[in-house]
């Protein structure tokens, strides 16, 4: 059974209603219809993190996540794409919205297709998303759709200085929407519906399924897999964890070894 695209949007404004909520409904209409334009069904849900706001500062504090934050994280962990909006505060995201990040696993946006919007009140700020809010999830390497979008006050109807951008902001979301549409289509979103098939999957003994599943596939190199046996006589060594597998040694890497 086909799995419908599960579409989490994360919206960071602070007022109601709120630019960054426009922007993030249009964003959400137009990725769910480029999803579904082959008839897949796809799960939309939209999440105003100012709801979370306490939840947020109690879970840095304490490193526990109350249980509707629970519940929260497990959308982002099981989403097969999400769409990120924030508004745009001394040259970067809302403090919210970056407490958010913080609060979260590192891990739970890995191979995750994000599509990134932003808001302010004039188009000045809007590189913001690329030397502020883009290195941020490029860090905790999700893959970004390569459109962000970006809306003034302007992009609403409120052009009394002639600031548009020259391109509509209707047709920046089109493009945003079909990149992320092409993105999730290429498996880049697998991720969501790998996490909920295999969430009774059991752990290996030393708590780490994901690790047995890469060893199994092959991910860890031959050469790791034979040093887990070198030295000591012949006994087994613990094999490397998948995050180390690539590593080379420093001898090799002066081009003594």
């Amino acid at each position: 059974m086909t799995h419908p695209i599960r579409l989490l949007a994360l919206t960071a404004g602070l007022s109601t209603p709120s630019s960054t909520r426009m922007l993030t409904d249009q964003l959400t209409r137009e990725a769910a219809a480029a999803l579904g334009t082959d008839g897949t069904e796809v799960e939309v849900s939209t999440v105003e993190l100012r709801e979370y706001a306490h939840d947020l500062t109690d879970a840095l504090l304490t490193r526990f996540p109350s249980e509707r934050l629970a519940l929260l994280i497990e959308q982002v962990r099981s989403a097969d794409a999400v769409i990120a909006v924030t508004p745009v505060f001394n040259v970067g995201p809302s403090g919210l919205f970056k407490t958010f990040v913080d609060a979260l696993d590192t891990e739970l946006w890995r191979g995750k297709p994000v599509l990134l919007g932003a808001t302010a009140g004039t188009a000045r700020h809007s590189l913001a998303i690329d030397y502020a809010i883009r290195p941020m999830f490029g860090y905790l390497k999700a893959e970004i759709v390569p459109t962000a979008v970006f809306a003034a006050s302007a992009d609403f109807g409120a052009d009394t200085d002639g600031q548009a951008d020259e391109q509509p902001l209707a047709a920046r979301v089109r493009r945003a929407a079909s990149e992320l549409a092409t993105m999730v289509r290429a498996g880049l979103g697998a991720s969501g519906a790998v996490a909920r098939e295999g969430a009774d999957t059991a752990p290996s003994a030393d708590g780490s399924a994901a690790a047995d599943a890469a060893r199994a596939d092959g991910d860890v190199p031959a050469d790791s897999r034979a040093s887990a046996t070198a030295g000591n006589g012949g006994a087994p060594r613990p094999a490397l964890d998948a995050e180390f597998s690539d590593f080379v040694p420093m001898g090799a890497l002066l081009g003594r070894g």
